[in-house]
Order: C-alpha cells, then sequence, then structure tokens
C-alpha cells in the first residue's frame, strides 16, 4: 500500500452522509508520514469546510475536537512539526470558532484565503427558520453565509470581514505549488449530502466531493495524487429536529437503532443531536467510488459488528472493488485511536 507520493494533492473525502472518521483517518495519515519521513515533502494542509462539521482526533489519547482547522496539519503541531493549514476560497469561517482553535494550537500558522466566506450572527439566526431549518440541518450558519457570498455582497467574505484574530492568522492569497511539494487536504462533510445529490433538498450548500475541494482551492485536477475515502459499517445521518426529517436512504438500506446494533447512542458533533442510524448501503458506496475513485477506502466503526460480519463486510468490499475494476486498498479501524488502524494485508496476519 502507498499511502503518500512526494508531491501533488493527498486528499480525505467521506463515502457517505459525514461522520465516517476523517479526522481518525488524517491523524492516522499524518502519523504515518511522520514514521515514514514522508512529513518532510508536505507544505501545507488544506481545508474547504465550515463549522457545521465536527473532526475528532486522538493524540496521547487525548480527544481533540476541530471545526475549522485541518487535522493533518494539527496532528503535526502537537508533534512540533510545522506544516502550515491553508483555509481556502471555499471554507466559511466563524471568526469565534476560528479564533478558539487558533489559540489552541499557537505553533500552527494558519492563512485565510480572502475569498473565504464570514458567518454573521445574523446568518445562524436566518437557519433557525425557513427552508434551511426545515432540512434538519446544523444551523451553524454556513449555508446562509454562502448565499451572501453568492449574492456578491462585499462584507460576504474574508478580505472585508475576518478582522485581527489570533497571532497565528493570516490573510493571504494562496500560492501553492503541487507540481513541487506535497499537500494534504480535507473535504467536509459526506458525499451523499452534496447539492447536487438526489437527497435534495436534504443536503448540505455544496458539492462534498474530491473534484470540489481542489476546485475551491484553484488547484488543476492533475496534481491530484492519492484519495484516501472514508465509510463506516453504519451510516449515519444527523438527528431530525423540531418536526423537520434530516433526510432518507438509498433504497438498499433501512433505518435502525442504536439498541438494535447494540452500541451507545452517537451524538452529533456539532448539534449535539442523537444521531439517526442505518445498515450499510452498497448503492451509495459505488456511487461514492465513481465519484472519488478512491485509492485507500478506510472503512470505520469496525467494532460495531462481531467478528463473523466484521470477515463478511470486508469480503463484501473487496468483492465491490472487483466488480467495479477499481485498485483500491483497504484501511479497517476497529475504534478512534491511531493503533486501531490496520492495513488490509494485516487484518488476517493477525488471526
Amino acid at each position: 500500500m502507498i499511502l503518500f507520493k512526494y508531491k501533488g494533492v493527498h486528499c480525505v473525502v467521506d463515502g457517505q452522509f459525514g461522520s465516517t472518521g476523517k479526522g481518525a483517518l488524517a491523524a492516522y495519515l499524518a502519523h504515518q508520514a511522520i514514521r515514514t519521513g514522508a512529513v518532510v515533502n508536505f507544505h501545507g494542509s488544506i481545508y474547504s469546510g465550515g463549522p457545521n462539521s465536527g473532526h475528532t482526533f486522538y493524540h496521547n489519547k487525548n480527544k481533540h475536537v476541530l471545526k475549522q482547522l485541518p487535522t493533518f496539519s494539527t496532528y503535526l503541531s502537537l508533534n512540533n512539526i510545522v506544516v502550515p493549514a491553508y483555509l481556502s476560497a471555499g471554507a466559511v469561517i466563524d471568526r469565534d470558532i476560528l479564533q478558539r482553535e487558533a489559540e489552541t494550537y499557537p505553533n500552527l500558522p494558519i492563512f485565510v484565503h480572502p475569498n473565504a466566506a464570514i458567518i454573521t450572527d445574523e446568518d445562524r439566526k436566518a437557519e433557525e427558520s425557513g427552508s434551511i431549518a426545515e432540512v434538519a440541518g446544523t444551523r451553524s450558519g454556513t449555508g446562509a453565509a454562502l448565499a451572501r457570498k453568492i449574492l456578491r455582497i462585499p462584507a460576504a467574505i474574508a478580505a472585508h470581514s475576518l478582522g485581527r484574530l489570533a497571532s497565528n492568522i493570516v490573510l493571504q492569497n494562496h500560492r501553492m505549488k503541487p507540481e513541487r511539494n506535497a499537500y494534504f487536504m480535507e473535504v467536509a462533510q459526506g458525499f451523499s449530502l452534496g447539492i447536487n445529490s438526489h437527497f435534495y433538498p436534504k443536503v448540505t450548500s455544496r458539492e462534498c466531493t474530491v473534484m470540489q475541494g481542489l476546485a475551491d482551492a484553484r488547484i488543476p485536477p492533475r496534481h491530484l495524487s492519492n484519495t484516501y475515502m472514508a465509510i463506516r459499517t453504519f451510516p449515519i445521518r444527523v438527528g431530525n429536529v423540531n418536526g423537520h426529517s434530516s433526510g432518507n436512504w438509498y433504497s438498499d438500506q433501512y433505518e435502525t437503532s442504536w439498541d438494535r446494533i447494540g452500541v451507545e447512542p452517537e451524538i452529533t458533533t456539532v448539534t449535539k443531536r442523537v444521531r439517526r442510524v442505518a445498515s450499510f448501503s452498497m448503492d451509495q458506496f459505488f456511487d461514492a467510488c465513481h465519484a472519488n475513485d478512491p485509492d485507500v477506502v478506510f472503512i470505520s466503526h469496525m467494532d460495531y459488528l462481531d467478528k463473523h460480519h466484521q470477515d463478511a463486510f470486508i469480503e463484501d468490499i473487496q468483492s465491490a472493488r472487483a466488480n467495479m475494476n477499481k485498485h483500491f486498498s483497504i484501511l479497517v479501524a476497529k475504534g478512534p485511536m491511531i493503533d486501531d488502524v490496520k492495513k488490509e494485508e494485516d487484518i488476517y496476519a493477525e488471526e
């Protein structure tokens, strides 16, 4: 399994509805970059998300939750390795959250693109009613902020509204060189929540694919090196709220319950609602693979299955790989820690 190439963009993307363990995956990859020495090739970590999604990872058994910063460079900063964080033109910024995260990780240089969208109190309030409230989203103000940007309101972007924040935050037009150096990119939220998904209008405010992340950073597709796509054994959606549903599922899956699975209910990182949970959809997996063409598929929450069903699940993914004529490698995670992640070739060696 080749985890890294010495140049180009290495991208983490979600293959379902979100909360697939992208933070854990990015931390694992950062750890592997340190272990193998590949970290010296990385000149930046790019994020185009907003505070409507959160990424969780562990470092030395300490839990870290991010809403604005990319996990990869944040993990490296905890190891005293400086790889700057770039919030691209597609990023959506809550100034208060970014300020808190920047102060938490003061050794991390953070460069904000002038065209990144800025969330206001009015944006958050606007999502408490109307069509955005009816999709039962996170109500973080992300969609409303993007709407103002699309309407060409000058104050909607960082160039006019970021202001002075932490000393390690700099407003800068990014000039990355993936033709010479390696960069890491994290795409926010879940593939099936993309605005062009057939689940519309129960979706987020933009596409959630590798190509969208590259477009937001204005990086040509030919500079994409590796794609790492995260999925989970039991996909989730954000919980319903105030009588509004967060949306349907694929036709080959059904909604279940945490009691039936036999695990403690999960709480959404941003909204703190109990997540809805469903059976795995192979149709969704095929859609995500064809849209993102992963080099590595990361399977999280494998510990939600017993040993027999774990083996069957991996075999199903391997069969799907053959049927699609794809050539991705597989990583399996039985927990949120770096040591919980195993490569495909090591899974059966332990038995």
